[in-house]
């Protein structure tokens, strides 16, 4: 075969597949398979949501916090494969649509179709297909799940609670309720706050633990509890005596991602004006820190593995 023999050919088949999709008859048939693929799918959608929602419950009232993971990243699953469903079922329609309408359509014909539609819809494929790589690369690599916070680098102004994830996009519930939808393909990074929200740790040094804890206990009635403030009442974990006149108090609270100026902030700033207002006994404080305990699980780990250093003294006399 000669390649002007070839070409003929194609053309040929490229014409009669173009004459056979755009008329009338044709199109109807995709219509009603469409309309019956997109039916389908929402009430194949409405048993995956629903049940998605049930997990979801039950992960925020798990006691165990390998089960909530677990609960979490099947609820995860369930959200992506709504979107796989949906795209079977209308490759499903299409396909069945195609071969009721063309029942003898040689597969060079289908090729043909495939051409056109590609140069027809390339502008959108693309970028879809970018999407569609980064989200199953995310997913493979369990970067986050439904339910976590999440914020999005190198958009860092962008951040919220994960409401629903597939292959495409991910949708974000914000601090202030707004939603955000944002396609995969533009996330280069994600940093994921633990679960319940930021743990954060106040330290006191008082010259009475009486009345420091007298402060604690009232700082703890004041501030906001709930889950968009402080997620748990503040907690006096540990109050350690130095010397005759001065104790440590260490008090501990979790509050919601970008509520970190709850303790940072109002806590402190509440904390000395009630002192002052009374017995006066901080000495040295309020200091606010982080207190995660992965966190400083880690580090611990990583401040055994470092070589021992000399003391400058040591060094000095060694000099």
């Amino acid at each position: 075969m000669t390649t002007d023999d070839f070409f003929d050919k194609s053309r040929r088949a490229l014409d009669s597949v173009v004459h056979g999709v755009f008329n009338f008859h044709t199109l109807a048939i995709f219509v009603v398979a469409l309309g019956l693929g997109y039916l389908l799918s929402q009430v194949v959608a409405l048993g995956v949501i629903k049940a998605a929602r049930t997990i979801g419950r039950i992960g925020d009232t798990a006691k165990s916090p390998e089960r909530a993971l677990r609960l979490r990243r099947l609820e995860t699953y369930l959200s992506v494969s709504l979107a796989v469903i949906r795209f079977t079922i209308f490759a499903i329609a299409v396909v069945a649509a195609w071969q009721y309408t063309h029942p003898s359509t040689a597969p060079v014909a289908i090729v043909g179709a495939s051409t056109v539609f590609v140069v027809l819809a390339g502008a959108t494929v693309v970028p879809m297909l970018r999407d569609l790589t980064t989200g199953s690369i995310m997913i493979a690599e369990q970067w986050y799940n439904v339910g976590d916070f999440i914020t999005v680098e190198p958009l860092s102004t962008i951040s919220g609670v994960v409401e629903r994830m597939n292959l495409r996009s991910t949708k974000l519930r914000s601090l202030s309720g707004e939603v955000i939808w944002i396609h995969n393909q533009h996330i280069q990074g994600v940093r994921v706050t633990g679960r319940g929200g930021r743990t954060m740790a106040i330290d006191l040094f008082v010259n009475s633990l009486k009345g420091g804890q007298a402060l604690i206990k009232h700082i703890s009635q004041t501030l906001p509890v709930g889950p968009t403030m402080l997620v748990a009442p503040l907690e006096m974990v540990t109050n350690d005596k130095l010397n005759a006149k001065l104790w440590q108090i260490t008090a501990i609270g979790q509050v919601a991602p970008g509520r970190e100026w709850l303790l940072e902030d109002f806590a402190r700033k509440a904390l000395e004006e009630y002192d002052q207002s009374n017995d006066k006994c901080i000495v040295h404080g309020p200091m606010v820190r982080y207190a995660d305990a992965a966190a400083e699980r880690r580090f611990k780990r990583i401040a055994r593995m470092r070589p021992a250093t000399s003391s400058p003294a040591t060094t000095a006399s060694k000099q």
